[in-house]
Parts: C-alpha cells; sequence; structure tokens
C-alpha cells in the first residue's frame, strides 16, 4: 500500500484582488469552505403519500480567520483594515484560495467580520464571505477589460 500524503493547512492562502494580481490576507490561521445543499420537500399523489426531497440549489461560503497585524508589516498582503473597507463596498470582489486542489477562484461578499483583542495575546478576526456562483479553477475574465 502506497504511503499516503496529507495536504497541510497552511498551504490554503487565501487571496484578494486587487487590480491586476491578488493580494494574501496574512497571518491566516484557518480557512474553510462549506457547501450547502438548499432542498425542497414535496408530498403528492405521485409519490403514494411518500415525502420526495429535490435539491434546488447549492449555497457555498468560504470562512476565514486571522492574527491582526501592524499595518506597516503586511509586505503586500491585505489587513484586517483593507476588508473592512471591502465589506464597506457593499459590492462583490475576486477572491482565490490556492492549494485546495489547485487554486480556486470564487466571486463573494463579505457577510461578516468580527474581531477579538484579548488582554493576554494576539488580536484576531474572523469573517464569512458567501460565494456567488461556483468556484472556478481558472481565472475569471474581467467584463471591464
Amino acid at each position: 500500500m502506497a504511503e499516503r500524503i496529507y495536504v497541510k493547512g497552511h498551504t490554503g492562502i487565501l487571496s484578494v484582488k486587487d487590480a491586476s494580481t491578488y493580494k494574501p490576507l496574512v497571518c491566516l490561521t484557518s480557512t474553510s469552505v462549506d457547501r450547502s445543499a438548499n432542498t425542497s420537500e414535496m408530498v403528492n399523489y405521485c409519490t403514494q403519500g411518500e415525502t420526495v426531497t429535490q435539491i434546488d440549489s447549492i449555497s457555498r461560503s468560504v470562512s476565514f480567520e486571522a492574527i491582526i497585524v501592524d499595518e506597516s508589516d503586511l509586505d503586500g498582503g491585505t489587513g484586517y483594515a483593507d476588508l473592512v473597507a471591502i465589506m464597506e463596498t457593499k459590492e462583490s470582489h475576486t477572491f482565490k484560495i490556492e492549494g485546495r486542489d489547485g487554486d480556486q477562484y470564487f466571486t463573494a461578499i463579505i457577510t461578516s467580520l468580527s474581531d477579538t483583542f484579548p488582554g493576554d495575546g494576539n488580536a484576531t478576526f474572523s469573517g464569512t464571505m458567501t460565494v456567488q456562483g461556483e468556484f472556478s479553477a481558472t481565472e475569471p475574465t474581467d467584463p471591464d477589460a
């Protein structure tokens, strides 16, 4: 039996598109992708009284956690303040996750951001994005280009 190769969590780098390049969200501690089936149920004469469940659509979201760093130490990355500004635009943006079955591109809106400044320890933040459409292995084209 072949030796198993496990994927390391730190390879899942989350980045946001800024002009023509992708800027990583710095000091991520975790990312997670959720896919949920939105279902409906029906019972009628055609189903002989049995409940039939069908999938109407799929919802996708990305959650992330990170450490807040001094904005002067970002080395080209995107910090918490940048994410707050992105959220405040109330618009969707293009993101990329590297290392999760190759690069995965998606358009999303940031639907939640929260920060924690403990008395002892690093300041952290977490957030959730609602993906619009599907994940893609190819970078989306800019319709305004």
